[in-house]
């Protein structure tokens, strides 16, 4: 009995913490919407968009090497491309300049939105073959995720 109190405990403050960081959230969000200017010149403009396609790049290639591998980790890499996507299209969208709008939006209605779709459902289809295999095999609790295959494979493929 102790132990399933302890989990629930674990659990109550997961979830009290949760709430409480989507409370502090609405609140900053709203102070945010009220305070912050219309129009800001920003410094390091280039360097932060660079920045986030860096990022979407490494998570792209963690991606294609982890669907490679067929290792679990797959799923991590694929929700934060498609969230980086995702943050890219809004963004593009809009601090669009008055000629770039609709090429920006054009741009994240057919490439960065069904990329990062398609990028969430591998990740579901990645979670799904991993929830129905790896608990039959064990694998999953005495590997690191990196190395937890999606599929049974010999031990000889574990990198």
């Amino acid at each position: 009995m102790t132990h399933r109190r302890a989990l629930g405990t674990t659990r109550d403050r997961l979830l009290t913490a949760l709430i409480a960081g989507a409370v502090l959230e609405i609140l900053w969000t709203v102070y945010l919407g009220w305070q912050l200017p219309r129009h800001y010149n920003a410094h390091h403009w280039d360097l932060a968009w660079v920045g986030l396609d860096v990022a979407e790049i490494l998570m792209l290639v963690g991606a294609a090497w982890a669907a490679w591998r067929r290792r679990a980790v797959l799923i991590l890499f694929a929700i934060a491309s498609a969230t980086l996507l995702l943050l890219d299209a809004w963004f593009d969208v809009t601090t669009a300049g008055h000629g770039g709008f609709l090429e920006s939006l054009l741009v994240a209605i057919l490439v960065e939105v069904p990329s990062a779709l398609a990028l969430l459902w591998i990740a579901r289809r990645a979670a799904h073959r991993l929830l129905t295999t790896q608990f039959t095999t064990g694998n999953l609790g005495r590997l690191p995720m990196r190395k937890v295959p999606l599929t049974p494979q010999s031990d000889d493929d574990v990198v």
